[in-house]
């Protein structure tokens, strides 16, 4: 995100633990607010490196106190200051039988539905890296925030963003299209999609659209009327032997060739690009969007068969 001073008269008190308060602080900073960290002791979700980058343009809240115009909070308790807009994260809602249970990534995933919609080949859930719905809750509370600031209501306000609701209702569809039509299934709202291995490097193709289009790419004709592809449902229920096809399909190419053969038959592809390559985006470098944090090192993640090195970028 490019910084930009459209909030430059607003003053934020950071007073949060979690990923999804500090990375509203973020986006306040991001736009130009003052942003006070009140010091709240983090959760253990959040290594040191994320702690770098989430109190990236903060200030410490020292000297006389600062009458804010918004308190951040992600935990039970008064707020520390006063202030017209208080913004509140919680994990599961202030009420019911889980108002005070702690939330991961892996919970938040199967309590809302979206477990289904990461699956390995041999249809194991897989998850991936960070904290994904806590930032997708900080994005919306930050949202419901600048909309209160704008629409400068008399008197002060409370807005709360629950992260159980943010991957229940929003994220992911199952309980929106469940209440619409009565169906649980996932398969009309996505494709598979594949990590495919070229002689130079990779590419992931979508497989989702018309069966001819992939099979014109694939130079597998023959398979245009074979039952275990041609339906979208039936494509995810044989998922393995797909991926095994665009496997041998993408052994005989490079990664230009591989573009080169989606584009002609309209069928979605995309190189991976490495870190490297990313870093040196001549466009992305001159937005201001890097910052340098150090990892630690090998740090475990889930499943715990899989480790992340500690980069520098």
């Amino acid at each position: 995100m490019s910084r930009t001073t459209w909030l430059s008269h607003v003053t934020v008190l950071d007073a949060g633990t979690s990923a999804a308060a500090r990375y509203c602080g973020w986006l306040f900073v991001q736009n130009g607010a003052r942003v006070l960290d009140h010091g709240g002791r983090p959760g253990n979700q959040l290594t040191e490196a994320t702690l770098d980058f989430l109190d990236t343009g903060k200030e410490r809240a020292a000297g006389p106190p600062v009458t804010p115009d918004i308190v951040l909070l992600d935990a039970p308790g008064p707020a520390p200051s006063a202030a017209r807009l208080t913004g509140v994260i919680d994990a599961y809602g202030p009420e019911g039988p889980r108002a005070d249970w702690a939330a991961d990534e892996v919970t938040l995933a199967a309590m809302g539905g979206a477990a289904a919609y990461t699956v390995g080949r041999d249809g194991t859930p897989v998850y991936g890296f960070g904290l994904r719905y806590q930032y997708l809750a900080g994005l919306y509370l930050f949202t419901a925030l600048v909309a209160e600031l704008s629409a400068s209501r008399p008197g002060s306000h409370e807005v709360r963003v629950s992260l159980l609701e943010t991957v229940a209702s929003v994220l992911p569809y199952p309980t929106t299209q469940y209440a619409y039509n009565g169906s649980d299934s996932l398969l009309e709202q996505s494709g598979p999609r594949f990590v495919v291995a070229c002689t130079d490097g990779w590419v992931v193709v979508y497989a989702g659209l018309a069966w001819t289009a992939i099979t014109r790419m694939l130079e597998r004709p023959d398979l245009d009327e074979d039952r275990r592809f041609v339906e979208l449902g039936d494509r995810f229920g044989h998922v393995a032997e797909l991926g095994l096809l665009f496997d041998a399909w993408g052994a005989g190419r490079t990664v230009a060739q591989a573009l080169a053969d989606g584009a002609a038959h309209d069928v979605a592809t995309a190189a991976v690009r490495s870190p490297e390559q990313v870093l040196a985006d001549p466009d992305l470098s001159a937005r201001g969007v890097w910052h340098e944090v150090r990892g630690g090192g090998h740090a475990p993640t889930i499943p715990n068969l899989l480790v992340t090195e500690g980069v520098s970028t």
